[in-house]
């Protein structure tokens, strides 16, 4: 995938250049890390940032981005972009995404200005839409979420890579393959989200790293961030009665797991091993017995 720089904040604010410097880095970095391009205008002029030696030096990073070419292009008008905004630098940016059938940009957290979220170019009949990714963080989730896998399987694999410490079990493949057509329906993004909430909330909180939550206030948090999204611990009857429905041998570990999380009418079995350091996932499927 490839992103546009929306040079903008850059430009305009002299006074935070180091800082916006550092996050263009961050932004860059991880883009190399998941094989995606950073580019940026080949008409910037850099000479005109660099006041002073230390600011001098940081620019030598952009000359890493990729190159957009900014001659023989046409000029797109303020009205043929919504929403519009009267800022040149917009303009040209939105008028070279279209020449290079580009969808995507990416701005600066700071940015005051060019801050949608969603764009559109109306031009010769032509309509494109174009997304703005606005920050480094928004930007990794944007790339851990991008693109959309088609399958059940896919979700848990991208997952897998994504998030070093939630592992798959046999089981859990197996069990969610069944019931794929209800994990379509909720959505693989959302799925996907769920799964990079075990790993920035979960996982810290059994792990004890995690300092101020109750089991009942984490499961709120839980919700809140995965857009209303359950999950919760099964009672000690139900496990003593049907505890072998939530067992899984993996890799001659005998995992039994209490903890859920509820999509729809499916089911995401997981525990929080100490000694491995992860979160295994096992039984993904239907709803399993409960007692009483």
């Amino acid at each position: 995938m490839d992103f546009y720089l929306n040079e903008n904040n850059l430009i305009s604010d002299l006074a935070n250049i180091l800082e916006n410097l550092k996050e263009i880095k961050e932004i860059y970095d991880f883009a190399k890390e998941k094989n995606c391009k950073i580019y940026i205008k080949d008409n910037l002029e850099y000479e005109d940032l660099a006041i002073s030696p230390q600011i001098g030096m940081a620019l030598g990073l952009l000359k890493h981005c990729s190159i957009i070419e900014t001659d023989g292009y046409d000029m797109l008008e303020i009205n043929q972009i919504q929403p519009s905004i009267d800022n040149y630098y917009f303009i040209e940016l939105m008028s070279l995404c279209y020449k290079y059938n580009n969808s995507r940009i990416v701005s600066l957290t700071n940015e005051s200005e060019i801050n949608d979220i969603k764009y559109t170019i109306s031009y010769d009949n032509d309509i494109r839409a174009i997304t703005n990714i606005i920050g480094k963080s928004k930007f990794e989730v944007y790339l851990q979420l991008n693109p959309v896998p088609q399958k059940i399987n896919e979700v848990f694999k991208k997952a897998e890579l994504e998030f070093e410490h939630i592992k798959f079990t046999d089981k859990a493949y197996k069990t969610a393959n069944s019931r794929s057509e209800i994990y379509k329906q909720v959505g693989f993004s959302k799925l996907l989200n769920i799964f990079r909430t075990l790993e920035v909330l979960i996982y810290p909180f059994l792990k004890g790293e995690l300092k101020g939550f109750t089991q009942a206030s984490i499961e709120e948090e839980f919700k809140r961030l995965t857009n209303g999204i359950e999950f919760s611990n099964e009672s000690d009857k139900t496990m003593k009665k049907y505890g072998e429905q939530r067992t899984v041998i993996f890799n001659g570990k005998t995992l039994v797991m209490s903890y859920h999380i509820k999509v729809s009418d499916n089911r995401i079995y997981f525990i929080y091993n100490k000694k491995d350091n992860c979160i295994y996932i096992g039984h993904s499927g239907q709803h399993l017995n409960v007692a009483g």
